[in-house]
């Protein structure tokens, strides 16, 4: 049982790769593989914390299975000629943004980890239905809504890895740092 959250971890990022590797479009297929891929995502974190077999390991595999899917999006966005360049240059700019967060970390805390904030899990929440908003032919409003979402979230990301005291992933928020609230994820 306590394999069991870095287990979907990894079935997340065999699932990623399988969509990254063999679909060049959205189908029913692709959104089988990617709605299981997608929940192993929703409880693998709940799981870990529950077993008590949370871990560094863990919270950066899960951080390579969201980029991995995050790779298939952007994949599919791109090969299916869905958005315009001025969008392509704004998620650009905006992964440029959040990149520059685990830098951030390295430099103030000599340890590379990406900050799970309440911001980024929307934003996950909010990025993952973008397959079901192509294959259901409304892409292009909620992609925009998407970029808006994650620019904020990149910025607060960024924000929170400068005023971060400690090396910790699981931050709630920069409102809730500011506040000296206890700021750590259930």
């Amino acid at each position: 049982m306590k394999n069991l959250a870095n287990t979907l971890t990894i079935s997340r990022i065999i699932l990623a790769s399988i969509l990254l590797i063999f679909f060049k479009k959205i189908s029913v297929l692709f959104l089988i593989i990617y709605a299981i891929a997608q929940f192993t995502d929703m409880i693998d974190g709940t799981i870990a914390r529950k077993t008590g077999s949370a871990s560094p390991k863990g919270a950066f595999l899960d951080s390579i299975a969201d980029l991995l899917l995050a790779s298939n999006l952007i994949k599919i966005v791109f090969k299916m000629k869905i958005i315009k360049k001025t969008i392509a240059v704004w998620l650009f700019i905006a992964l440029g943004i959040g990149a520059l967060s685990p830098i951030i970390n390295y430099i103030n805390h000599k340890c590379i980890f990406f900050i799970h904030s309440i911001a980024s899990k929307i934003c996950g929440g909010a990025i993952s239905l973008i397959p079901f908003a192509i294959y259901f032919g409304f892409s292009n409003t909620y992609i925009v809504f998407c970029l808006i979402l994650i620019t904020l979230a990149m910025i607060e990301l960024c924000f929170m890895s400068i005023l971060l005291d400690i090396p910790d992933p699981d931050v709630k928020s920069l409102r809730s740092m500011i506040k000296g609230e206890n700021y750590i994820l259930i």
